[in-house]
């Protein structure tokens, strides 16, 4: 089996940065689970926004919760695979259509167990944090997510509706 390495972003991964958000903007996709990536043209801006998240002194702004945010590499080549965002605590906003935890898996590397390896290699960090009971949501429609949050023990609370983007959330609670 492939290593994978979970880890905080740095400067060294700039180039891998770049070429994931190119691939999700090529794709129209969601940046899920990647602190607005897609809104940083500058991977360094990313990283700088990436470790301003991790203190709550130095929160962007009144909405956002201390997170921390991590890359899934594959070690053999040090291609990014997936971003994976641990929050600390939920706010209003987290509690009803966020979660504790978001991820999203590389366009081109899906369907290969990444979103499920992320997810498990987060879950220590999420004890270690104090998280007794962790809340992750995804739409209804996204099989994929939902089957990744059941495999890590992810019981369904129920479904809520999220006028916002005109979607179906599932709402999953995982016993740490």
């Amino acid at each position: 089996m492939e290593e994978l390495v979970l880890a905080r972003p740095s400067e060294e991964h700039s180039e891998e940065i770049s070429a994931y958000r190119k691939e999700y903007l090529e794709a129209g996709d969601i940046f899920n689970g990647s602190t607005y990536l897609g809104d940083h043209d500058d991977p360094i801006e990313w990283i700088r926004q990436c470790r301003l998240i991790e203190n709550e002194d130095t929160l962007p702004g009144p909405d956002w919760v201390p997170a921390d945010q991590f890359i899934l590499l594959r070690a053999a080549d040090g291609r990014m695979l997936g971003t994976i965002n641990v929050r600390r605590r939920l706010n209003d906003y987290l509690a009803k259509f966020g979660g504790h935890i978001g991820y999203g898996v590389r366009p081109s590397e899906r369907r290969k167990g990444y979103a499920k390896t992320m997810l498990s290699m987060c879950l220590p960090r999420c004890r270690e944090l104090g998280i007794e009971k962790l809340l992750i949501i995804c739409r209804a429609s996204n099989e994929a997510s939902r089957r990744t949050i059941v495999s890590a023990g992810g019981v369904l609370e129920g479904t809520i509706y999220y006028e916002v983007k005109d979607v179906v959330l599932e709402r999953y609670w995982i016993t740490l």
